[in-house]
């Protein structure tokens, strides 16, 4: 009998990872490749380079992609404008959007509107290219354009598309609904046609089989193809966010924290997805190690490793207190800039004593400001989290710095910290596996795909010295975040 292959596919900003596991979940094959032009075009090319070519098998692929990137193509799936990135913004036309009567009905159905969000692009791509944009049939994630890429023989035309709930939300989606469905008034508040959009799905729904030269020339001819994942989500699953309880931290150039919950109950300080199994996902996001990498490099001169050594030699409680800034936080302000207070000039130390205590201050913020939700999610959910799965640099019970980083973490948050494997491509593998019934439940496909690296240790000396500025730390970004408020104003 033919060996069966999981294939996760994920096109992230700058490259194409393309990892092809066994049922056992061990690596069979992977490639990568750098994105060196940023077009569908340079997409495909760098699939083709990334390409893995497996033996004759039982071939399950889906795909990951950047949330909010906006591909709009012809009824033959070409590009009529290059994506607009998730990053890129249209301010002018959110605020003809922020204008109409439904901010309050979008937030009590998980939409959230910012300059980024997809409909201000697609508003603006409309207005800057009218003529263009009558060629548009479709609007599509880029984890969903790759999918009916592979799929649709060449030539063809691209019909009856569909695409996963994950995808779908920052384009319009109302997930309060029992199946997830676009949010109809949003659209017909600003003219745009919901036929330019796929129907929305559960994740891990059929696509077919590629039966595009795409999917010749990169070895996945005749493969089952099943619809993907956001990176955010793809993340969350891989760290083993499955059940209602359970609680991750992404922790890269932002820190994701997500939950799951078993129902929608809004909060200032969250926003939601639908979890691509069951359930919801309440979470948040703010700048983390972008900060860290920033500081360390563009003020100090300095890479982030020396940066977390010299920060290691400082005596906790001695650093200056800084508070983030983020997408969502419990003391959210978008003119908030990161702050840094309880700066000395003390030139009794030397120039690395004096970074070390700069650089501390960042890499302790980041795990107290991330500890603010814990109690913010018990509180709200009625239940304890007493477990974190962390997705990090550094291996677990190991001496380099971030794996002291993270032990600065757990002794912070004061609950067992499970170190993930960063598996983004499994993400979407979990509900494609289901749906294949390569598995027979969630359990077996975690125990087979996931990867615990082993528990982050706590210091008790660290739990003991944080543990009293907890409390402080919340109540002190509080201030400043009222200080802001009184700037502006």
């Amino acid at each position: 009998m033919n060996e069966t292959f999981l294939v996760g596919i994920d096109l992230a900003l700058s490259s194409v990872r393309v990892t092809a596991y066994d049922r056992r979940g061990d690596v069979a094959l992977s490639g990568r490749a750098e994105i060196t032009e940023p077009s569908v075009a340079g997409w495909a090319k760098a699939l083709r380079e990334a390409a893995v070519y497996l033996p004759q098998s039982r071939t399950i692929v889906s795909t990951v992609g950047t949330s909010g990137t906006v591909v709009a193509v012809d009824e033959r799936g070409n590009a009529v404008f290059e994506p607009k990135w998730y990053y890129e913004t249209a301010p002018e036309q959110l605020e003809r959007l922020v204008n109409h009567e439904l901010t309050d009905e979008l937030s009590a159905r998980g939409l959230s509107l910012s300059a980024a969000s997809p409909l201000a692009k697609i508003l603006e791509l409309r207005e800057r290219a009218p003529d263009r944009f009558k060629d548009v049939e479709w609007i599509l994630s880029p984890a969903t354009w790759l999918l009916y890429r592979l799929s649709i023989p060449d030539g063809n035309r691209w019909t009856n598309l569909e695409t996963d709930w994950t995808n779908a939300l920052k384009f319009g989606a109302d997930i309060t609904t029992p199946t997830p469905e676009w949010f109809e008034p949003l659209f017909d508040a600003v003219n745009v046609p919901l036929d330019l959009f796929p129907t929305i799905r559960a994740p891990g729904v059929s696509v077919g089989h590629a039966e595009s030269t795409l999917a010749e020339e990169v070895g996945l001819a005749d493969a089952e193809l099943y619809h993907g994942l956001t990176d955010g989500n793809a993340s969350v699953l891989a760290s083993g966010c499955l059940y209602p309880g359970d609680c991750s931290i992404v922790s890269g150039s932002t820190s994701v924290i997500k939950y799951v919950s078993e129902r929608i109950k809004p909060h200032e300080a969250l926003y939601y997805h639908r979890h691509p199994i069951e359930g919801y996902l309440p979470g948040a996001a703010f700048d983390s190690g972008v900060v860290l990498r920033w500081f360390c490099e563009q003020v100090l001169d300095i890479d982030r490793e020396r940066g977390l050594e010299l920060a290691r030699q400082v005596e906790a409680g001695e650093e200056p207190r800084v508070y983030l800034q983020g997408n969502r936080s419990p003391f959210f302000d978008a003119q908030m800039g990161t702050t840094m207070v309880d700066l000395w000039p003390d030139e009794d130390r030397s120039v690395e004593e004096t970074r070390g205590r700069l650089i501390r201050g960042i890499v302790s913020g980041i795990p107290l400001s991330e500890y603010t939700y814990f109690p913010l999610l018990e509180d709200h959910f009625g239940r304890e989290i007493d477990r974190i799965h962390l997705v990090s640099g550094g291996e677990a019970g190991s001496d380099d710095p971030f794996s002291w980083w993270n032990t600065l973490r757990a002794s912070i948050w004061d609950r067992e910290v499970l170190k993930m494997e960063p598996r983004a491509t499994v993400g979407p593998l979990i509900p494609a596996a289901l749906t294949a019934s390569v598995y027979s439940d969630v359990d077996e496909a975690s125990d087979r795909l996931l990867r615990i690296n082993g528990r982050v240790p706590h210091d008790s000396d660290l739990r003991e010295k944080y543990t009293p500025l907890k409390d402080e730390f919340a109540r002190d970004w509080k201030r400043v975040n009222e200080l802001y408020e009184a700037l502006e104003h």
